[in-house]
């Protein structure tokens, strides 16, 4: 079905109200509002609108916008992958791939929600909770990648909107989280069978209750996320979260698992399944672990003829193995001697339309409540044993069939990360972490985290976040990058993506304050807020 986008402007203004609202989940339609207003939709469109929002927040995992920015930024620096876009391995953003993602985000999917929460706020509260809590997911993702951002004022169709620091974007996601959840729990004792935006509602099928667990654990994750620069305030919402119901077995999982049949809308993953290759990071890590996933999560080397590969090249056909990040043109020649993503997204016969893409799994709730107990938090437990908890949720999510001998053969593993041997690079492995819990309270944290990274595969986006925030697992440097802002020489890594031009034009003071709030220049490596590690060592 054709649709159509009318819009005033080119440039981002991140309040814009123009986008495509969908009427119901099988109909949409194109509405020309005034951009300073609301928009004038009927009870009975929200729930389009609703999958709308949903569309258009996951747009990094879909396809044009999944090649756009996750294939190029995320996957190179969560560890799981390498690129075949050399520019992309060396750090060279495409400029205009910024505005792009960003307008997705500021002019379609933001104003669709925020246009539900006025619709909803004093009649249909549950359904105004649920936007807010869909709302929260798509903004604080939106300033662990760039930094200050709009969040009060995004969606509100004012020519200007203000910029607020991290910070107070973590605060208006806890507090929107706190009262969804409230809400939610106090409805859901009322009436168990609790349903909002019924079909429309992509993720979840309009289930209350899931959304509640979805709540708290991305609290749970927020509070974790500020744990080295407000461990007070990080220790109260963790205890909080965990506290109420979380996303604790796979069938809580949050999938987009039926892909709407319209506008090309496809798994990123699949689409662009040729140009992801495996990294040798977690090439050692899963080899030397034994990791049962290992099959599921990469393909064996297909048998290229190549004139000239070397020998140890050659010699990877029918195995597991990765690249070194930031390879050399040199490398590039050998692309294709790598492995692939698994079966289930490189696979033959595998269709883009068909396959689920993951959003948040119930693992990593267990890493995440680890690790509070490993910080002394009530989380309920023990971290040891919500460590062996979020391993065996992630192996039976993977492997539905395997059997428990198996998963307690993982957990007691002391077997070390293994040298990936990736030629011309002569790295062995870079930790000596076994899975079997340590009794090495330094050692436990490392894995806890390492074991997490496992489990949140393909989220290259969180793996990415996460590694800013806690430096681990212990990934290999990259060997080279193009881009000015990142000296891979002295350690430093890309922390963010730098404003769009298009914004800096439209409301130059308020990119001017969102870089004061910052605290360091509109630059690839300057951290973010909850980011405390020096970026480099001169």
């Amino acid at each position: 079905m054709i649709t159509n986008i009318k819009s005033t402007r080119n440039s981002l203004v991140f309040g814009s109200l123009f986008l495509l609202l969908n009427a119901c989940t099988d109909h949409f339609e194109a509405i020309n509002t005034n951009k300073t207003q609301i928009m004038d939709v009927t009870e009975k469109e929200l729930a389009g609108l609703f999958t709308r929002s949903q569309i258009n927040g996951i747009a990094c995992l879909t396809s044009d916008q999944y090649g756009r920015a996750t294939r190029y930024w995320s996957n190179p620096q969560s560890g799981y992958f390498v690129t075949d876009s050399y520019d992309a391995e060396q750090m060279i953003v495409n400029y205009d791939h910024i505005t792009t993602v960003q307008n997705v985000f500021f002019s379609r999917a933001i104003p669709a929600i925020v246009t539900i929460q006025e619709k909803t706020k004093t009649g249909d509260l549950a359904a105004y909770h649920v936007a807010t809590i869909w709302k929260v997911y798509m903004m604080y993702q939106l300033a662990d990648v760039w930094g200050p951002i709009p969040y009060v004022e995004a969606g509100s169709g004012q020519e200007s909107v203000a910029y607020e620091s991290v910070e107070a974007v973590y605060n208006h996601a806890f507090a929107d989280l706190t009262a969804a959840a409230d809400y939610l729990a106090n409805a859901l004792q009322g009436n168990p069978a609790l349903n909002v935006f019924g079909s429309g509602d992509i993720i979840f099928e309009g289930q209350a209750s899931k959304w509640l667990k979805f709540a708290n654990t991305m609290r749970l994750r927020l509070a974790m996320r500020i744990s080295n620069v407000n461990p007070e305030r990080a220790k109260a919402e963790a205890e909080a979260a965990a506290a109420g119901i979380t996303m604790d077995v796979n069938d809580d999982n949050a999938w987009l698992v039926k892909l709407p049949t319209f506008n090309g809308l496809e798994n990123g993953m699949v689409r662009n399944r040729n140009s992801m290759l495996m990294n040798a990071s977690i090439e050692s890590f899963m080899k030397g672990f034994g990791d049962p996933r290992l099959p599921v999560y990469f393909s064996p080397v297909a048998n290229q003829n190549i004139a000239g590969m070397p020998p140890e090249i050659a010699a990877n056909v029918g195995g597991y193995h990765g690249l070194m990040p930031g390879y050399s043109p040199a490398d590039r020649v050998y692309i294709r001697m790598y492995s692939a993503p698994g079966p289930q997204w490189a696979g033959a016969g595998i269709i883009s339309t068909e396959v689920p893409i993951p959003l948040k799994f119930a693992a990593e709730t267990y890493f995440l409540k680890a690790e509070g107990a490993w910080k002394g938090w009530n989380m309920g437990g023990t971290a040891k044993g919500f460590y062996e908890m979020g391993i065996a949720t992630s192996l039976r999510q993977w492997l539905p069939g395997i059997e428990q001998t198996a998963v307690n053969d993982y957990l007691n593993g002391e077997t070390p990360p293994a040298n990936p041997n990736s030629f011309p690079y002569p790295d062995g492995a870079l930790t000596d972490i076994p899975v079997k819990f340590s009794a090495s309270s330094e050692k436990q944290y490392e894995q806890i985290i390492t074991q997490k990274w496992l489990a949140l595969y393909p989220d290259s986006w969180e793996a990415w976040t996460e590694y800013r925030r806690t430096r681990l697992p212990r990934l290999y440097q990259r060997r080279g990058s193009l881009n000015a802002d990142v000296n891979v020489n002295v350690g430093q890594i890309m922390t963010r993506i730098v404003y769009p031009e298009s914004e800096k034009i439209s409301q130059p003071e308020e990119v001017a304050k969102a870089v004061a709030l910052l605290g360091g220049p509109d630059a690839y490596s300057t951290p973010i807020w909850w980011d405390v590690h020096p970026n480099g060592v001169n």
